[in-house]
Formats: structure tokens, sequence, C-alpha cells
């Protein structure tokens, strides 16, 4: 029943966003028509003809294909421990230069009706092949949409609230650059940025199967292939998103939006069933929630991105068993994530024109991102990523210094990996990454 009311409720919330009655004040008029229905019936009545009313051209479709093939040449001093050599490749422990992923989508249109798409080619080390998004949507006026699928949760900066290759620590908790299933209402115009969606589950990798770690996005994960880490069962479902922003255009000096998240949902404790084994649960759920306040701003060459963000994770764990983490993963690997944290994130990057051959950008950028948790004994995550993006037509080139001390992609392969962001070792480590990608 629970479900039911869900459903119910986000269909209300499409509708308050969707419906013209529903629209801002400085929403758009519709353009004068002089075919609509209305003109069409009073003419055919007054006309001493019987000439037909004009007959509407048929939409056509218009499909673009895109995607991109990356490599990365990474570079660090503390390898993999021996008992993981069955996990990965050791002679790349202090890194190397290999293949990253080959992404493939199209988006496009028949009318009003929409879709995009991407779908990802990993090494089978990053969880192997899965979606990154898939949507079908409607779009009502060059301001208001909505979209049906696999897309991107409405939260905080967007599409990412970090400049460099690795991400802020936003994205390693589930808080930037997410994809769930479900549905996702829009409307984008005269400054305001205002979102609305009501997500069934997270973005599953196999249909009545089990929904593990491979994926693009971090999620609660209940189960994992991993040995390293326990199943504990728990998934997302039933989550609503509510994001508000609006821009304020200085000019010639550039622009600046300002904005407010915020999500609340279900966690599910999942039983054995006959499609899930390897799943035990209580089959209770509980509540997770997250808020966050966020700044963007662009001022003609200068970029800046501040956002703060609060999650709280409430496991529907059995008697006995921990409830200060969750199992969330991404590209394959499970990490143990602290229940309740604060997420401190921020960007500054500058766009530098460049007249040298085929380069027409360098965007010098500094990402700053820190992780504090309610446990005393777990320690925070920070971490500086010193970096340039360079553009050249279609090739894009991130080169990134990164000083962390617990970092899901700056820490060894070792008995301490699946806790890495509840940092037990607390230790600042380094890494230089080169990645090179063509974009089509």
């Amino acid at each position: 029943m629970n479900r039911y009311c869900t459903a119910v409720l986000a269909l209300f919330l499409t509708a308050g966003l969707m419906l013209p009655g529903s629209a801002l004040a400085d929403d758009p008029e519709p353009a004068d028509d002089s075919t609509n229905a209305t003109s069409l019936v009073a003419n055919a009545w007054e006309s001493d003809t019987d000439a037909a009313a004009p007959q509407q051209d048929e939409p056509s479709l218009d499909v673009s294909v895109n995607g991109s093939l990356r490599f990365n040449a990474l570079f660090r001093a503390y390898g993999v421990d021996t008992q993981f050599e069955n996990y990965a490749d050791r002679s790349l422990g202090n890194g190397g230069f290999t293949f990253d992923t080959f992404r493939i989508g199209a988006n496009g249109s028949y009318g009003s009706l929409i879709f995009d798409f991407e779908y990802a080619f990993y090494p089978e080390s990053f969880g192997g092949n899965y979606i990154h998004h898939g949507w079908v949507g409607y779009e009502f006026s060059d301001a208001r949409q909505i979209q049906v699928g696999v897309s991107q949760v409405p939260f905080g900066i967007q599409p990412y609230a970090s400049s460099s290759w690795f991400f802020n620590y936003s994205y390693y908790v589930g808080l930037e650059d997410d994809y769930d299933a479900g549905i996702k209402a829009m409307y984008q115009a005269n400054g305001w940025d205002i979102q609305g969606a009501y997500y069934m589950n997270a973005e599953q990798t196999s249909f009545f199967g089990t929904a593990n770690a491979s994926r693009y996005s971090y999620d609660a994960v209940p189960t994992t292939s991993a040995d390293y880490i326990d199943t504990r069962g728990i998934s997302e479902q039933n989550q609503f998103n509510i994001k508000v922003a609006y821009t304020f255009d200085h000019g010639g000096l550039g622009s600046t939006k300002i904005g407010v998240s915020g999500q609340r949902g279900q966690l599910i404790s999942q039983g054995d069933s006959d499609f899930q084994t390897d799943v035990t649960g209580t089959g209770e759920t509980d509540w997770h929630a997250a808020y966050a306040a966020h700044l963007q701003g662009r001022y003609a060459g200068l970029e800046a991105k501040l956002q703060f963000a609060q999650q709280e994770m409430n496991p529907p764990v059995a008697d006995g068993e921990d409830d200060r983490f969750v199992i969330m993963g991404a590209y394959g690997s499970p990490n143990e994530v602290a229940s309740e944290v604060d997420v401190y994130s921020s960007s500054l990057a500058y766009h530098i024109p460049v007249n040298a051959g085929p380069i027409s950008e360098i965007k010098p950028y500094y990402d700053f991102s820190l992780v504090t948790k309610e446990v005393d004994s777990w320690n925070d995550n920070a971490m500086h990523d010193i970096g340039f993006l360079t553009s050249a037509g279609p090739l894009f080139v991130y080169t990134d210094l990164i000083i962390s001390k617990g970092h899901p992609f700056n820490q060894p392969f070792n008995t301490s990996f699946n806790r890495v962001l509840k940092n037990p070792e607390n230790e600042w480590r380094t890494a230089f990454n080169v990645n090179i990608g063509i974009y089509f």
C-alpha cells in the first residue's frame, strides 16, 4: 500500500510542475497561432466553402549518436597487497597506462517526444558493462519537460559539483551525479531551475536478479560478488527529490546560481527469495534523507562551485548488527559508508582561451572536499586535487594531482579497502593521473 501511495504522490508532484495552471507568473505566454483548433472551427463555420482544414506536418525522427573512448595513465607509490592479487593486476599496483571506458549513446526527438541514453563498457575490475542513463520524455514547452527512466537525480550542483576527473566526496556517498530509476519533472526558465522526482529504486544491473555494485553511481547495494565484504541486503526504494535554484544575472560580470536540494526515501532490508538466495534480511524498512545548499558562479573566465550537504541513513539491520554504516558501491567496488555524514565540497576553475594548434582552451582547477562523521572514532575524509583540463576539438585531457586520505580511487587495494570511506588508516596519499578522452 505504501508504494501505491508514493506513486500517487509522484503523479501529483508531476502534475503540479507540468500543468499550465501551475506555471510561475513569469512563464512565457504561448505564441499567437491563427491555426489553433478554436480558430479552425470558427473559420469553417463562417466559410461558404467545404475546404478542409490544413493538416499539420508529421513530426520527423531526429537522432544524434554520441560516445567517448578514454584511457588512463595513473602513477602512485603504494601498490597492491599480495592478499588481493586475484582481484587486481599487481603489475599495475603502482600505476600504468590502461583502458578506462568506452561509452556509446544517443539522444533525439520525435516531435515533443524526447529521449537520451548511454551505455558504458568498463574493464571487468571496474564492474564490466552497465547503463549510465536512459530515459524517454515529453517536452511540454522549452521550459517544461518530464523524463521517465534512469535519469540524473536532481540534487545539488549539476551536472557536477567538482571539476576534476576524481570528483569530490559528494559523489562517493551518492550525492553527486547520481542516477536512479523513476520519473522526473523539470521547469527551467526565467532564471529558475525547479525539479521534482520520484524514484522507485536505484538503477538495477539485472531484472529479477541481484543488484550489486556494478553500476556508475553510488547507491546502497544489497549484494556483492566481492568476498572481502559482508552482504547486508539493504537497498534504496521510494525516493522523493526536490531541487529549487535561481540564477542571478550580473550582466557583463557573469552570473550566480543559488539553490537548495532535498531528498527522502526508504531503505529496505531484503529477505531471501527465489531470485536472491544469497541475500538475507529482515524485510523491514527505514528512512534515509539528505539536504544541500549550493552556489555556482561564473564570472568571465572564473568558475566557482560551493556546496554543503548532510546525509542520514537508517539501515534496518537485524538486532545486534551495526547500524552506523551502510554498504554503498559503484564500479564493482563496495564500501562501508558512515550512516550520518556532513560533506563539504568546493571547486575553483579558470577558463583560459588558447590558440595553439588544435588546443582551444586550458582550464586549471582546484577541488577540495571534506567528509565529517557522527562517530568520533571514524576519521574525516579529505582531498585536495590540483589539475587542469585541456580541450582540443573532440579531445579532452584531464591532468590531476590528488592528495587525499580515505579516497576510494587513491587507496591501496588491501584489507582496509572496503572501509576506506570510514578512513581507519587516516594516512595522506598522493597519486598523479592523466585521463585522455575522445568524445563524439
